[in-house]
């Protein structure tokens, strides 16, 4: 019993390096971009969910939407303690990790375990690659990570999810959410200018894409 303890323990590690190793291959660096090409890979996001299957189901989610400046990862992570205490099974979806990517994942207020994790992304991951060979490219890093965090999610049936932008707003890979029953945004500052935009108007112009009628 205990030789086969191991070998699980090894195989999960072998797993989660291998995870590791591929979500190193989707890194890119982030540059301010025209409106189009900017626009165009955010649309990719839509073809990206349809290929994860999630296109229809994403809807069923019940999302509360945070972007800012500061403040936004404490927002949402006050938010989902709030609703715990209530009863409600909670999906939190924040960023950067510190020491682990399973930071980034947390149901019912505890990250996501390894297990679960690899579990989710090899289905998320082969999913992508089998299009990736008829040529459709694989997305980015953020990307990659907030399709994987719907599929979490949704697979894990929870009441409600708070998700947090990655980068501004209007054009962040979050925003694919259509109908989320919250939209907040914290305070502002100057920050990732080289992408957002060198004044604070033009920043707010940005979180303020999160924006949905009638929420």
């Amino acid at each position: 019993m205990e030789d086969k303890g191991r070998l699980q323990e090894v195989d999960l590690s072998s797993s989660y390096e291998a995870a590791m190793e591929a979500l190193s291959s989707l890194i890119s660096r982030q540059k301010r971009g025209t409106e189009p090409k900017k626009a165009g890979k955010f649309g990719l996001m839509f073809k990206y969910l349809q290929v994860a299957g999630l296109d229809k189901s994403i809807s069923e989610l019940k999302i509360i939407h945070v972007a800012g400046t500061k403040g936004k990862g404490s927002t949402c992570t006050f938010s989902e303690a709030i609703l715990r205490e209530c009863g409600l099974q909670t999906g939190l979806f924040t960023s950067p990790h510190l020491i682990d990517i399973t930071e980034r994942f947390r149901l019912n207020g505890s990250d996501i375990s390894r297990e679960k994790f690899l579990y989710y992304f090899w289905g998320l991951w082969h999913q992508l690659k089998e299009k990736n060979a008829d040529g459709l490219l694989m997305p980015p890093l953020f990307q990659f990570l907030t399709l994987l965090a719907f599929k979490i999610f949704l697979c894990e049936k929870v009441d409600v999810a708070i998700v947090e932008v990655g980068i501004g707003g209007r054009w962040d890979s979050t925003n694919v959410i259509k109908q989320p029953v919250v939209c907040g945004i914290t305070s502002l500052g100057m920050d990732h200018m080289e992408i957002l935009g060198d004044t604070i108007e033009k920043i707010a112009a940005e979180k303020a894409g999160i924006f949905k009628v009638r929420v």
